[in-house]
């Protein structure tokens, strides 16, 4: 190819480029526009804590139950 082919290419690369940012960009400031409001859901979040630390101790107290069982059959046998 020639040089000015190569340069043609490289310019067509760089407004393509340049478009497909304005366009993020463009996108990116109309996303910021509406605010949302959140409150619900973090209140939501904040109250099911409880309930989730419970079974995450009830799964880790079987699996060191069913560790402890392995280790007290092997001493055994």
């Amino acid at each position: 190819m020639e040089t000015n082919q190569l340069k043609e290419i490289d310019m067509t690369k760089n407004i393509a480029r340049g478009l497909a940012m304005a366009g993020v960009l463009g996108g990116a400031a109309a996303a910021n526009a509406a605010a949302i409001d959140v409150s619900a859901l973090t209140t939501d979040i904040g109250s099911q804590a409880a309930p989730i630390g419970l079974v995450g101790v009830a799964v880790l107290l079987i699996i060191g139950a069913v560790k402890a069982f392995k280790w007290v059959r092997a001493a055994l046998s």
